[in-house]
């Protein structure tokens, strides 16, 4: 007669279930062992991962990506900026801004540094930055810590900064971010203080020439700023200028001798005007509805007076009594 296996002894079964149990008590350890072995990732890191390969635009290589950005208008950049961090940075970045101006792409854009006429504005500088191109008005409150610019001042566009400097007593030159807002300050002013000079942006530069110092005597020297690298130089005089005219004095400071001598000439022409001013030519048209500006070949629009009106109640005709300065570049 066959045995079927549920006649099998009981002592058999119990043998073979401490076997069993003793078999899986030592491979137990084990498997603890090999899962602690592997390494997890933090979430952060992972996320610190994809940022940095993140790309400009999805599904586009960085360079035609670029290409698209760079073609951007300048009130586009404002709102971009907050695309995502990858945008900020690469439009925070000056080398954008040079190629920018390298390849043709940059901007006109006029800005208008204006005092405000209501009373939430009364005792603050505003600026108005106008895109001929465009039509664009973009309205900006200088920041809280800006400097003190109540007695005048004469502004620049350089790279992605507007420069600032006040036109009396110590000359100081601060630096305005367009994009962040933020406030930095320049190289002090080496030269003595001088009242009634003209000022003259060109390209990076700007040029103090003549004036008068304290003591009302007439000066003839002209104080050099060099934006991007933050220096002063001192022409002592206009007339002698023969020795300065050696390789190391332009090489120093100026990229070439067209650009020395072109300065040179501009600040002649302007010590010959004598002490008056220049008045910026402007003047409203029929109804009021746009500012004309001849020699800028410039015409503020009709959503720009709005904007103007809306934020700080100047009207058309108000503008020469609130504008502090004007200043066309690129960006």
């Amino acid at each position: 007669m066959k045995r079927s296996r549920r006649s099998v002894p009981a002592m058999n079964r119990s043998r073979r279930f401490v076997w069993a149990l003793k078999r899986s008590r030592r491979s137990i350890p084990a498997m603890k062992r090999s899962r602690r072995s592997v390494p997890a990732m933090k979430p952060s890191r992972a996320r610190r991962t994809m940022t940095v390969e993140a790309e400009l635009i999805p599904e586009l290589p960085d360079c035609l990506a670029l290409e698209c950005l760079l073609r951007l208008p300048f009130h586009a950049i404002l709102d971009a900026r907050a695309v995502c961090k990858r945008w900020k940075d690469e439009l925070d970045s000056p080398s954008f801004y040079r190629i920018r101006r390298a390849n043709g792409l940059a901007s006109r854009v006029v800005s208008l540094l204006l005092r405000g006429k209501l009373r939430r504005t009364v005792g603050k500088f505003h600026l108005a930055l106008y895109e001929p191109d465009t039509g664009v008005c973009t309205m900006r409150q200088l920041a809280p810590d800006r400097p003190n610019l109540k007695m005048g001042s004469i502004a620049g566009i350089v790279g992605r900064e507007l420069v600032v400097m006040k036109k009396r007593r110590t000359g100081e030159v601060h630096f305005y971010d367009l994009l962040s807002g933020a406030w930095r300050p320049g190289a002090p002013n080496p030269g003595p203080q001088r009242s009634l000079s003209r000022n003259v942006f060109r390209g990076e530069k700007l040029f103090v020439i003549g004036g008068r110092d304290g003591g009302g005597k007439k000066l003839r020297s002209v104080l050099v700023y060099d934006a991007p690298a933050d220096t002063w130089i001192k022409i002592p005089d206009l007339e002698g200028l023969g020795s300065l005219l050696d390789g190391s004095f332009y090489t120093r400071f100026w990229k070439s001798k067209e650009e020395y001598f072109s300065g040179i000439q501009c600040c002649r022409e302007q010590l010959l005007l004598g002490d008056d001013e220049d008045d910026l030519i402007f003047y409203p048209t029929e109804g009021g509805r746009e500012i004309v500006f001849p020699e800028e070949n410039l015409i503020l629009n009709e959503n720009a007076l709005a904007n103007l009106r809306k934020h700080l109640g100047i009207l058309p005709n108000e503008l020469g009594r609130y504008l502090e300065y004007f200043h066309s570049g690129r960006l």
